[in-house]
């Protein structure tokens, strides 16, 4: 009998651990908010990540996707049968069954929310051609949802909170039991997952509250901004080189503290920028060196690059002084993080 899927991802964490290994390597954190998504997930419990947008939430998902060892499937199937005993609709009564391996990276199913997510898309839904050819009672015409594709992979779902709460109380059932049953259909469906979820902090437009049926569920977890020096780290791994520019250390330390600087002034700017901010200051001063025959990016080519990423990100305050000068708090942004 295959082993579950948490029980899978508990095995490769203590294994990593014994062997003096990070688990979530690639992920920035401080080591109490470490500790504390290694110990909900030993544990077996779905997660929920709190913070803003750009602090490495997906990334975080793909790399605990990336733990699980390869998981053989039955070929063609929906539901991600384990070939020794495959029960979905689609595999009972086949003789035969073709196995395919899918690797622990592959192991991941996303789920993007929105206010117009309806229940069907997570759950599924009827397929009409295969209706009218089956019968609508037969459960083969019901094509499965996201939900059900998840079974023995995880299930991510980015900004649960920006789903409606008719829709998110679907997931109740499968976090609860690990099935899905379908009205209609007769059609009861296995899904061995584990959910991790993240939702933005309730001042972000377009948000609301995830039920307290579904948020007792998971164990949520504050993600904040990475520091000064898991920022510099974050950027050299993950931006983009330009062509043969070269970025000294300290261009690539101020492109980090003006970011750091907005984000000392929640006062004046109602929405902080993220580390993608300092992702694109990065590379966009690479750019502007480049377009100048520059081999090196210099002092005037971060400054200018922020002042255009600041200005399409930065959301100034409605009650800042700088409400109407959104030019100045740039300027004055860049000015402090002179003084880093």
């Amino acid at each position: 009998m295959a082993k579950s899927l948490r029980e899978e991802l508990r095995l490769a964490i203590l294994d990593r651990l014994a062997k003096k290994t990070d688990p979530l390597e690639g992920f920035y954190c401080d080591d109490q908010t470490r500790e504390a998504i290694l110990a909900v997930l030993v544990a077996g419990r779905h997660l929920l990540l709190e913070g803003p947008p750009g602090t490495g939430k997906t990334t975080l998902a793909r790399i605990i996707s990336s733990l699980l060892p390869p998981m053989d499937t039955v070929a063609d199937c929906r539901y991600n049968c384990y070939p020794a005993e495959p029960i979905c609709p689609d595999c009972r009564g086949k003789k035969s069954h073709k196995k395919v391996q899918v690797p622990g990276s592959k192991r991941f199913v996303r789920i993007q929310g929105s206010p117009e997510m309806m229940p069907e898309d997570l759950m599924g839904d009827l397929d009409p051609v295969m209706a009218m050819r089956l019968g609508i009672q037969d459960p083969r015409a019901f094509t499965p949802g996201k939900i059900q594709k998840a079974h023995r992979k995880i299930l991510f779902i980015d900004e649960l909170n920006r789903v409606p709460q008719r829709t998110q109380n679907t997931l109740v059932q499968v976090l609860e039991e690990g099935i899905t049953t379908i009205a209609g259909f007769d059609l009861t469906s296995q899904v061995d997952t584990l959910v991790v979820a993240t939702e933005n902090p309730e001042e972000f437009a377009g948000v609301e509250r995830v039920s307290e049926t579904l948020s007792d569920r998971f164990e949520e977890i504050r993600i904040g901004y990475p520091s000064f020096e898991d920022e510099v780290t974050i950027i050299r791994r993950y931006g983009k080189k330009i062509d043969s520019v070269v970025v000294p250390d300290d261009m690539l330390y101020r492109s980090v503290a003006i970011a750091n600087a907005a984000r000392a002034m929640p006062e004046e700017i109602e929405r902080l920028p993220s580390v993608r901010t300092t992702l694109s200051i990065y590379e966009q001063a690479q750019s502007l060196a480049r377009l100048h025959n520059a081999k090196q990016v210099k002092a005037e080519h971060i400054e200018k690059a922020a002042r255009r990423v600041l200005q399409g990100r930065l959301v100034v305050s409605a009650e800042s002084r700088y409400y109407d000068k959104q030019d100045l708090l740039i300027e004055k942004v860049i000015e402090q993080a002179k003084k880093k």
